[in-house]
């Protein structure tokens, strides 16, 4: 037996194997809360990595508005987490420019009204939700609809004080609710399957039913993913989801997708008339010549009149026609003197070959058409053309002429937003035409085609550019990726039959010279014979004043 002296020691021992015992499990307790908090760090991260990848989504925003233990211990090893950048508030803040539309939020919240935020961002934008398993009933059965918008954006990670941890997420297409296991993380490819969703395209009827390969290649997206296409006339941001655009002047959207195809600002400006038959007097020679030949006449007569012996002594007008006729049909007034003979005969034989020369582009020039030269470029066309006064004309600072007012149709030009080609952009234009004639449509393209064209000078030419939602997106830019690598536009467009419309311009000419053709020549003629007349009764006076005043 042990003695009485023995239990103060025993006592001893057993409290030191008390204490430590203790020591021992609360060092096994935090182990295990420690091994808990790890592992709830590392499905949080795990998820966002698959849901954001870093090289798109480089930044993480976390909003820590939570008071729960579990919170505030996983907070600072995701913070310390080095892949992303990362900002620590409790209130949005938008980082870079961009984050509106492309970010990476983590919600650490307890209460409800915490998700009030997520409203502020686009569907684009990425959202995981920490919160503990008491709100998982609250967050389901939230009667305001505006918080459930906020919360099926986002993958919800649910943690409960049992250390067990339940990942969700609500697929808006198949509107139902996945799970997600813990132990094996995969962020499902939702837009792999979208479960009939309705993709509705907003398009103009005339631009639909030329341009057809804009809802083919709905259907071809339909199709691989199984949706549904809907084509509409009638404009509704609320409804649609992805719009063609004819024009991206002034748009500064981050989110339009680039595609195939292009659009651009066209310059519709008149074609070219044929010139009329008198111009083939001056077309044979440029201006220079024609001024060269003067200066050269001009020189001869001063000459002649200087140093001439005998038609130096005529008038120098009568000296300046007496060359001209020279040069037409020959002398017709005596000349003389070595110096005289000499320049003239020169002169009389550079003339036989101007006279020549000329002759022969005129006979040329009578057997084909000629044409006025076409405008093409801006010079061209800021020298030839009047536009419209609208906001198109002044912000290319064109020449307008006043609202109201028809300016004749060889200047009159127009700013037209245009895709691909002319043909396809003169067919939507046809197709827009409000008539109930029969052949409305046939007559505008035959006019048009006719009396106008497209410069060769564009503007603001872009490809064709997709107005997407933000949920629709990536898979957009996917497809679009694979028509650009695969070329099925360009076949599309180039196998499909098309109208045969082509304006060429006449070659030869087949028909005779009417009156109407040398009317500018008949003008010529009266003027001429009317400058004549009134020149021989100005001579007569004059001579008959002049003898008058000798014989006085």
């Amino acid at each position: 037996m042990l003695g009485l002296h023995m239990f103060p020691l025993i006592f001893a021992v057993n409290m030191i194997f008390l204490v430590f015992v203790k020591v021992e499990l609360y060092i096994l307790m935090d182990a295990a809360t420690d091994m808990n908090v790890t592992w709830h760090v590392n499905a949080v991260l795990e998820v966002h990595r698959q849901l954001c990848p870093a090289e798109k989504y480089p930044h993480l925003m976390i909003l820590p508005l939570s008071n729960q233990d579990l919170a505030h211990a996983v907070l600072p090893q995701i913070i310390s987490e080095p892949t992303y950048t990362k900002t620590v508030s409790t209130y949005p803040i938008f980082v870079f420019g961009e984050a509106y539309f492309h970010s990476c939020n983590l919600y650490i919240i307890d209460r409800i009204d915490d998700l009030n935020t997520a409203l502020w961002f686009e569907e684009s934008v990425k959202f995981i939700y920490f919160y503990p398993k008491w709100m998982f009933d609250m967050v389901q059965n939230e009667p305001n609809f505006t918080i459930t918008q906020a919360i099926r954006k986002g993958y919800h990670v649910v943690y409960d004080l049992d250390h067990t941890l339940q990942i969700y997420r609500w697929n808006r297409y198949s509107h139902q609710r996945t799970t997600i296991d813990p132990h094996n993380i995969t962020v499902p490819d939702e837009m792999r399957d979208l479960y009939g969703y309705h993709i509705v395209m907003y398009c103009e009827d005339y631009i639909s039913t030329v341009m057809t390969f804009d809802e083919y290649f709905l259907e071809l997206i339909a199709n691989k993913r199984n949706a549904t296409v809907i084509l509409t006339d009638k404009y509704s941001y609320e409804l649609m989801d992805v719009m063609p655009l004819m024009n991206v002047k002034n748009m500064i959207f981050t989110w339009i997708v680039p595609s195939f195809g292009t659009t651009f600002i066209a310059v519709v400006v008149p074609r070219a008339k044929p010139k009329p038959i008198v111009s083939i007097l001056f077309d044979p020679f440029d201006l220079y010549v024609w001024i060269t030949y003067l200066v050269l006449v001009l020189t001869m007569a001063i000459t002649i009149s200087l140093f001439g012996k005998l038609l130096g002594r005529r008038r120098f007008m009568e000296i300046v026609l007496e060359l001209i006729m020279m040069c037409l049909a020959g002398p017709s007034r005596a000349y003389g003197g070595t110096f005289e003979n000499r320049i003239i005969t020169l002169f009389c034989l550079m003339g036989i070959v101007l006279v020549s020369s000329y002759q022969s582009l005129i006979i040329s020039f009578m057997s084909y058409v000629r044409y006025d030269s076409e405008i093409n470029t801006l010079d061209e066309i800021n020298e030839q053309c009047l536009f419209p006064d609208n906001n198109d004309a002044k912000f290319f600072n064109f020449k307008t002429f006043p609202n109201g007012s028809n300016p004749d149709t060889n200047f009159a030009c127009r700013m037209q937003s245009a895709r691909d080609n002319e043909q396809q952009t003169i067919m939507m234009r046809s197709k827009s035409i409000v008539d109930k004639h029969a052949y409305a449509a046939d007559h505008h393209i035959r006019h048009r085609i006719e009396n106008f064209r497209f410069a060769k000078t564009k503007f603001i030419e872009y490809p064709l550019c997709w107005l997407v939602k933000m949920h629709l997106r990536e898979l957009f830019l996917f497809y679009v990726q694979a028509v650009f690598e695969s070329g099925i536009y360009e076949y599309y467009y180039n196998n499909k039959t098309q109208p045969a419309w082509q304006y060429e311009h006449r070659t030869f000419v087949n028909q005779a010279v009417t009156t109407k053709d040398l009317l500018l020549l008949w003008y010529a003629y009266v003027v001429g014979m009317v400058v004549s007349m009134l020149c021989f009764a100005a001579e007569t006076v004059v001579h008959k004043e002049f003898k008058g005043y000798v014989s006085y």
